[in-house]
């Protein structure tokens, strides 16, 4: 069931900062209970040691699940394209180093620093998206009470039983409900949720990068090669052995180029389909089911992926800022307050039933709920092809 007895319901061990706001702006930092919200750090009650009016203790959310190692180990199509990924770039890398721009100007040169710096970073990137949580809810923080059938199927998983803030979704390889879920990557082996975007929109552009510079060489050295003779290639740069390769030199250059074509699509694909979700302030699996975002200036929206103002941060696979960790607080607080005041409007009501015919309106409540809990959990069931009868009727 939904609502498990209340002496089994374990106690919320974190941090929770913020006040409630309206989805998709801002909250005022106005000052709670114990102290100033922000830049003062005396958010903590230092008679209860709690945050805020939250009661709740801390370490904060954005502590606790911000630690190291993460990484999603049920996927093995992800493990596999994940090892791939970074194999195809040190590939790439060997080929264009020992083949292209070694024998070209030198593996010393500022062509094959800037190769190397868009081959790291693409790297770097990777790894910091593969191995960095994604922004998940702790498994601890359940709701806070007893709740009507509506509000629980929105800010509920009916999965884990934890709350569940607007843009945040379950994700079954990684077991977990994650906040601004935007889908799961194979090849990152990741979600990409609100701490790992960035990384994953850094990991498309640098490797697009790669995969232009790696065309871009290819293709100079099959022109020049093959419109000029020997003399004239040695006046064009190209080192003599350039124009004459071995058999292995031709293959792996081959291989080279493939790789460069089919990944500068992908990536490029990738790019713009992210690019189409930020600018609509939408996530891709809220798109698939009908919502919409608020509409806001695409700076902004950037700003909230990126996690501070445009800087040359933002081109750099950092850890999450101060102002996205402290924004993840935040919708936590947001969402967990809404249904703490929810619960207690709702056990108001209950509790304020009158009776009718012998029985009160707080207990048709209660039914009409667990009926609608029934019929869904009947419904979920018969959806995955669990029930008998069903599978009775579609084999005669």
């Amino acid at each position: 069931p939904l609502l498990p007895p209340p002496h089994t319901r374990r106690p919320l061990r974190f941090v929770l900062l913020g006040r409630t706001r309206k989805h998709g702006t801002r909250a005022p930092q106005q000052p709670m209970p114990g102290g100033e919200r922000e830049g003062g750090g005396k958010d903590v009650d230092p008679s209860t040691g709690a945050y805020g009016d939250t009661g709740l203790p801390h370490p904060p959310p954005d502590k606790t699940e911000l630690r190291w190692p993460w990484w999603v180990t049920g996927d093995c199509c992800g493990l596999v394209c994940a090892f791939v990924t970074n194999l195809l770039h040190l590939f790439a890398y060997f080929v264009q180093m020992k083949y292209i721009i070694g024998p070209w100007v030198g593996v010393i040169s500022k062509t094959a620093f800037l190769y190397t710096v868009f081959m790291l970073m693409a790297v770097i990137s990777h790894n910091m998206c593969r191995f960095t949580n994604p922004g998940t809810v702790p498994v601890s923080l359940k709701y806070p009470g007893p709740l009507d059938t509506q509000t629980q199927r929105e800010y509920v998983c009916r999965r884990s039983g934890v709350i569940k803030p607007p843009t945040a979704h379950w994700c079954s390889e990684a077991g977990r409900v994650v906040v601004r879920m935007d889908h799961y990557c194979p090849w990152v082996n990741n979600v990409v949720g609100m701490f790992t975007q960035k990384y994953f929109l850094l990991f498309l552009f640098y490797t697009f990068l790669c995969c232009v510079f790696s065309g871009i060489t290819l293709a100079s050295r099959a022109f020049f090669c093959s419109r000029s003779s020997r003399r004239h290639a040695v006046s064009f740069g190209l080192s003599p052995s350039l124009c004459h390769p071995s058999p292995t030199d031709v293959v792996l250059s081959v291989i080279n180029f493939v790789e460069a074509i089919l990944f500068v699509l992908f990536t490029g694909c990738m790019g713009a389909d992210q690019f189409e979700a930020i600018s609509k302030n939408t996530p891709y699996i809220d798109r698939l089911q009908g919502k919409r975002g608020q509409a806001r200036p695409i700076g902004e929206n950037l700003r909230d992926v990126f996690g501070e103002p445009f800087s040359i941060r933002w081109f750099l696979p950092l850890p999450p800022s101060r102002e996205s960790r402290q924004e993840f607080n935040r919708m936590l607080t947001d969402t967990y307050i809404h249904l703490k005041k929810a619960s207690k409007d709702y056990q108001q009501d209950l509790d304020a039933a009158p009776e009718v015919e012998g029985t009160t309106v707080s207990e048709d409540i209660r039914d009409s709920a667990a009926s609608v809990e029934r019929g869904l959990h009947t419904a979920l069931r018969r959806r995955n092809g669990n029930t008998v009868a069903a599978e009775k009727r579609n084999g005669s």
